[in-house]
């Protein structure tokens, strides 16, 4: 039987029509398929898990299956987290409140000062998704993340609500990878005309050394983009590129002659670390 796996690695890939229409023609064919929600931003997994299920596949599919990062290395050795690695604040002793979002139930945990400390996700089936953690001024430092079977499996930590560090963990709870974020700046360059139908944005700035009279002119954008890097705590491994820890995730899954599928926006990238292997987009 033919195999094929789909590297996710946002929650943006799996809703994408085309990851739809691939995995379709694929089911279709007989392909024995592995969907891998690879995403470090393991809040998005339970996200993803719900999107899946929206795809109308055949009734008789049998060869799809949907893991992520932590079946992967459950049985992988790890260290055990430290006290300074995340927060646990005992939520029986706050007082709870009962709602929902969406249609899902939500308990709200507040604190003596009337703050929201924390807040837990559930599913249809009652079982934890996530617990968010929040700090004085409702913003997110937190937020742990559980499996079907109610165990802990990841934790993200926040700086100024923004992701700043994912710890995965085997079915011991311990440690087994740490992948921390960096902001780099960007710069992106535009090249315009006087009779462009898109409108030049405010944050555009204009190259030095050009002419009023110029047909061409060209235009700055200053931004940033985030970077992942990964360290393994079962063999002090470091990962300075995430595209190079994706690589290794292959290999570990033993999926030889595969067919790869890549999301389109990361397909330059990755194609790097897979030298000799034929890759699809999606």
């Amino acid at each position: 039987m033919q195999r094929a796996i789909f590297l996710v690695r946002s929650i943006q890939g799996i809703r994408k029509p085309t990851f739809r229409s691939r995995l379709m023609a694929l089911a279709n064919s007989n392909y024995q398929i592995v969907v891998l929600l690879a995403m470090t931003n393991f809040d998005e997994i339970w996200q993803a898990k719900r999107e899946f299920k929206l795809i109308k596949l055949p009734a008789e599919t049998q060869n799809i299956r949907l893991i992520n990062l932590a079946d992967i290395y459950a049985d992988h050795d790890g260290i055990a987290l430290s006290d300074d690695d995340y927060l646990t604040p005992d939520l029986t002793q706050l007082k709870s409140y009962e709602s929902h979002a969406g249609k899902l139930p939500v308990t709200r945990f507040v604190g003596a000062d009337g703050n929201i400390v924390a807040e837990t996700l559930f599913g249809e089936d009652s079982t934890r998704l996530h617990t968010i953690l929040f700090d004085k001024n409702s913003r997110i430092i937190q937020i742990n993340n559980y499996d079907d079977a109610d165990k802990l499996f990841g934790i993200e930590k926040y700086t100024n609500n923004l992701l700043d560090e994912s710890l995965l963990l085997n079915a011991k709870g311990q440690l087994v990878f740490r992948f921390t974020n960096y902001l780099q700046p960007q710069k992106t360059t535009y090249d315009l005309t006087d009779s462009s139908v898109i409108p030049l944005p405010a944050e555009l700035t204009a190259l030095p050394g050009q002419k009023d009279d110029d047909m061409l002119k060209s235009y700055e954008a200053q931004g940033a983009s985030t970077i992942t890097k990964a360290v393994s705590y079962t063999n002090y491994r470091r990962y300075d590129d995430i595209n190079a820890f994706y690589h290794q995730v292959l290999l570990n899954m033993d999926l030889e002659n595969a067919q790869t599928y890549v999301d389109i926006d990361h397909l330059v990238e990755a194609a790097k670390y897979l030298p000799g292997k034929r890759i699809f987009n999606y």
